[in-house]
């Protein structure tokens, strides 16, 4: 499974184990797709469809999961090297609409790389003294709608000490500029969420936050290091601009 999920996966458990989220969450594996569910967060509620020739027992499947736990809407990943117009039509003629397009990309080098003239730029530890500035940086960076932040950083606290996932505040001196998280898992390494805050963007914070993450992996002699993000966006255009490569594409739906 690719590591952007595993990353899903280990935060909705984690998740789970706050008060009052256990009947909120749900994750279902299978061998042609991967279901997960979070009610009072909309980013969580996708199914990962891994075999295209399965697709109409897929959405059957994810239909009536969505359903049963009061979703309204959810979104469908296909992956584009697995799938062919035939699929894609039968989407739409189910009610599902296409979106956009996430991209994955990988280090096709893993080695280091320079570090972009950012002055004072720091990618700072998040402990549990900064952890509901960093979830207020985190809401603000990504423009969310989520109109509780105790909520969050009630959850965001349980993945705190995790040995394999590092949350930050991105800070240029005195000031914090964004965020940006690494996660890893058996050498393998995931460029998670990573943004800048609105006023502070279009600086080079979001490029030089991306090479500190990718010189970090690779100074453990990481076996891979990953990210993605939508095409066309600046993301997007920061990764391959530090000489990410796309590897694999997902369209995705929503219904």
């Amino acid at each position: 499974m690719e590591l952007f999920f595993t990353y899903d996966i280990e935060r909705l458990r984690c998740y789970a184990g706050v008060a009052g989220n256990a009947d909120k969450i749900s994750v279902e594996s299978h061998a042609s797709h991967l279901l997960l569910s979070f009610t009072d967060v909309g980013y969580f509620n996708y199914c990962v469809c891994h075999e295209p020739a399965q697709l109409d027992d897929v959405l059957e499947h994810a239909q009536t999961f969505y359903a049963s736990r009061q979703i309204d809407h959810h979104k469908l990943l296909v992956d584009e090297a697995l799938s062919q117009d035939d699929h894609y039509r039968f989407l739409t003629n189910q009610g599902y609409v296409l979106k956009e397009r996430l991209m994955a990309v990988q280090d096709p080098i893993r080695r280091l790389r320079p570090m972009p003239a950012t002055a004072n730029l720091q990618l700072e530890p998040v402990c549990g003294q900064t952890i509901a500035a960093f979830t207020e940086d985190y809401l603000t960076a990504f423009e969310s709608e989520q109109k509780n932040p105790k909520t969050v950083v009630t959850n965001f606290r349980q993945l705190l000490g995790r040995p394999n996932l590092g949350l930050f505040r991105v800070t240029n001196g005195s000031d914090p500029v964004g965020i940006a998280v690494l996660y890893g898992s058996d050498g393998h390494f995931f460029l998670a969420g990573g943004a800048i805050l609105p006023t502070f963007r279009n600086n080079g914070y979001h490029t030089t936050a991306l090479v500190t993450r990718l010189n970090w992996s690779n100074a453990q002699n990481a076996r891979s290091v990953i990210s993605w993000a939508y095409e066309g966006g600046a993301s997007y255009r920061n990764m391959l601009r530090v000489g990410l490569l796309p590897y694999k594409c997902y369209r995705v739906y929503e219904r």
